[in-house]
């Protein structure tokens, strides 16, 4: 195997390790375990565990990035196709998305400086939620909710239930769409 291929395999490994046991059991072992690999080719493309959760990290930047260049390319004539896309992006992220997600945040409570590589993608989405949408105000509100939304459920503390879920996603794509309330 190639070694981007193993590389991205023992990324996804790691990602369903957090989604099967929790972010407190993601170790180099573990993940050595599930991607059926040695530990010494764990460590050959991730040399600490922060060097995996930096992996994990971009990893996740990329497929968001990915994910929302293709939802905006379906919506050519909203108002704010990047704000509709992020808001999309948020309601279809799969649950090792958010697991992976998960495990960053835990991480970055001990070490904030694994967000650095985040920095400017969250200040990209700010800057495109800003542009197209009269006021920018707007577009950074509908960007806040969206990213509010996705860490409340990624940290299982949303109390709506399916129906309402689907009920605010229905309001941020108007919203995001430039057709208001």
């Amino acid at each position: 195997m190639e070694g981007s291929d193993r590389r991205q395999q023992i990324l996804q490994a790691a990602a369903l390790v957090v989604e099967g046991a929790g972010a407190r059991h993601l170790t180099i072992d573990a993940v050595a375990r599930q991607a059926g690999v040695s530990k010494g080719g764990v460590l050959y493309h991730f040399p600490s565990k922060r060097a995996l959760l930096e992996g994990m990290l971009d990893r996740l930047l990329e497929q968001i990035e990915l994910s929302t260049r293709a939802l905006r390319e379906q919506h050519p004539h909203a108002a704010n196709p990047a704000l509709v896309a992020r808001v999309l992006a948020e309601r279809n992220q799969s649950a090792g998305e958010r697991a992976m997600t998960r495990s960053i945040l835990a991480a970055a409570a001990e070490d904030p400086e694994l967000l650095a590589g985040a920095r400017a993608a969250v200040s990209s989405a700010f800057d495109e939620a800003g542009s197209g949408t009269e006021p920018a105000a707007l577009g950074w509100v509908v960007l806040l909710a969206t990213e509010g939304l996705r860490f409340l459920e990624m940290l299982d503390l949303l109390p709506l239930s399916d129906a309402q879920r689907q009920q605010v996603h229905r309001q941020l794509l108007r919203l995001a769409e430039g057709s208001g309330a």
